[in-house]
């Protein structure tokens, strides 16, 4: 056990001397109960709870991290992507109008004219839209798996050609409307 020392300057019975001892006592008391002990179980347990929450919000960061990802990197439908294959042929805007039918892997566009300008002669008109309808559809062989693309270039509401390509055919056909021929 812990011996008392004696005071210096006094017999060591007075009331002060009991207080220094007594404190004496104590610190030595409190010094044995937490000898062994470095963090007291109350630290501890608030420390893990912490790392613990901290692990469950990284957790659940990092989860709707994933999902907002994995929602950018889907494709697109079918329509969206055939529409803005053609879009970046023809010209922004220019299809107004898109028709799939997957069962039968066929697809139906209605494009707006866009090469076409006042004052070219017949020839060059028909070289135009040809060339317009034969773009696109190349575009959209190359990137979705179609048996029949058929394209109606229009001017406003008149039908000026329609470009159609079959599942093996070498190049697309064109049919021109009447101001066309």
């Amino acid at each position: 056990m812990l011996k008392l020392r004696k005071e210096p300057g006094g017999g060591g019975t007075g009331p002060r001397s009991r207080a220094a001892q007594r404190r004496a006592l104590s610190r030595s008391a409190k010094l044995l109960r937490t000898q062994g002990r470095t963090i007291p179980w109350k630290h501890a347990a608030i420390y893990v709870a912490l790392v613990l929450a901290a692990a469950i919000l990284v957790g659940v960061w990092d989860h709707v991290y994933e999902a907002k990802q994995a929602a950018l990197l889907t494709p697109p439908p079918p329509q969206v992507l055939a529409k803005n294959l053609v879009e970046d042929v023809v010209g922004a805007d220019a299809v107004k109008n898109v028709t799939l039918d997957q069962r039968a892997a066929t697809l139906e566009m209605t494009v707006q004219d866009v090469l076409i300008k006042p004052g070219q002669s017949l020839s060059e008109r028909r070289k135009d839209v040809t060339t317009e309808g034969t773009l696109a559809i190349q575009l959209l062989r190359s990137k979705l798996p179609l048996k029949v693309i058929t394209l109606h270039i229009v001017n406003g509401t008149r039908v000026l050609a329609t470009v159609t390509s079959k599942l093996g055919d070498k190049a697309p056909t064109t049919r021109f409307a009447g101001t066309l021929q």
